[in-house]
């Protein structure tokens, strides 16, 4: 299972909104996690302005409104693209569960 470390390994500042969206998260992650049958590493997780904008000026991201700054995004560890495959195949279970994935194509 996912922990709530994990979704802030920094240990950012939070705020109450940010702590239940984190919750929210942590509980929508886990149900994949438990469906997909195979562990998972997230990669990242809540993130600060300081660290979106390094980001955003080294050309990894463009998402000034990212919401990793709201703790409503994880980026989960794919290299063989097995979760990318399994979500496509289970679409509406992710609808189900409540989550959305940006576009494979785009977002390695």
């Amino acid at each position: 299972m996912i922990s709530k470390e994990e979704l802030n390994p920094h240990n950012y500042p939070t705020s109450p909104s940010i702590d239940l969206n984190l919750e929210v998260l942590l509980t929508r992650i886990n149900k994949v996690r438990l469906a997909w049958n195979r562990p998972m590493t997230v990669t990242s997780g809540l993130r600060s302005l300081a660290q979106q904008q390094l980001l955003i000026a080294e050309g990894k991201s463009n998402a000034s409104k990212s919401h990793h700054l709201t703790g409503e995004a994880v980026d989960i560890y794919d290299p063989d693209k097995a979760l990318a495959a399994w979500t496509k195949d289970n679409l509406m279970l992710m609808t189900e569960i409540g989550l959305w994935m940006e576009s494979f194509d785009s977002t390695p």
